[in-house]
């Protein structure tokens, strides 16, 4: 656990900031990467990427203050706290994919090529974003006894290392996808598959995470089994139209 990874003069460079940056630069190489192999402008995706990270940072926090007000009682300075701490991925996505969406329609690109681009990218940038969670001694998980166990500074009692279980799951999402790339015959696809696994991913994890609210890890559960319940029935009614037409 390193939450601060040094001081320049009072400037303090976290690491929970640093990995999420670099978590960016990672998804936007992958995507860019994706786009130019299907024959597109990858450069197209600096733009969305930006609009991605304002607006994902943005939902991600007003999600989790909404989720943890009275932490926030008397001390509303926190709400904008610039070293990053407090993020929920579902709020950052159920902000950033219409954000983004609308973009791309701006932009004429087509939508579900850039999504598949996009979906590609996402297991590699959670996975370093993790590392940050795991630096910064956040998003951490229930007491244990397993060897793996880990204890932060402050505390006496080992727990799970679930930011390192998501870092690694997220990483078989990545490989899974770019074998699954090979097989892809439609647009959507991975966009798809990715969240499907996101959803699976998530559902694991929060087993084995703890909350100040006891009731947070049921409400995320439910959220991912509803994500991946709905990415895999669109995949798969998908193919099903696809295989009905085709015997016509």
């Amino acid at each position: 656990m390193r939450p601060v990874l040094f001081h320049i003069g009072g400037f303090a460079l976290y690491s929970y900031g640093v990995m999420l940056f670099a978590a960016f630069l990672a998804g936007v190489f992958v995507a860019r990467s994706e786009l130019n192999r299907r024959g597109l402008d990858g450069s197209s995706i600096y733009l969305i990427a930006a609009v991605a990270a304002v607006t994902g940072v943005i939902g991600a926090r007003v999600f989790y203050v909404l989720g943890n007000l009275r932490s926030f009682y008397g001390n509303w300075g926190q709400l904008f706290d610039l070293n990053m701490r407090g993020l929920v991925f579902y709020g950052g996505l159920a902000l950033a994919v219409p954000s983004c969406l609308l973009l791309v329609r701006w932009m004429k690109l087509p939508l579900g090529a850039v999504s598949d681009a996009v979906g590609l990218a996402m297991p590699l940038s959670l996975a370093i974003a993790r590392v940050g969670c795991f630096l910064n001694g956040c998003c951490g998980g229930k007491p244990s006894s397993l060897p793996w166990a880990v204890t932060f500074p402050g505390s006496s009692t080992p727990v799970h290392p679930t930011q390192l279980y998501e870092m690694i799951l997220d990483l078989a999402a990545f490989a899974f996808l770019l074998w699954a790339r090979k097989r892809q015959h439609r647009d959507w696809d991975l966009f798809l598959l990715s969240l499907a696994c996101y959803g699976m991913i998530r559902f694991v994890v929060e087993f084995f995470r703890t909350h100040a609210d006891p009731h947070a890890a049921i409400f995320f559960q439910v959220m991912s089994l509803v994500l991946a319940a709905f990415a895999l029935g669109l995949l798969l009614y998908r193919r099903a139209r696809v295989a009905e037409s085709g015997s016509q």
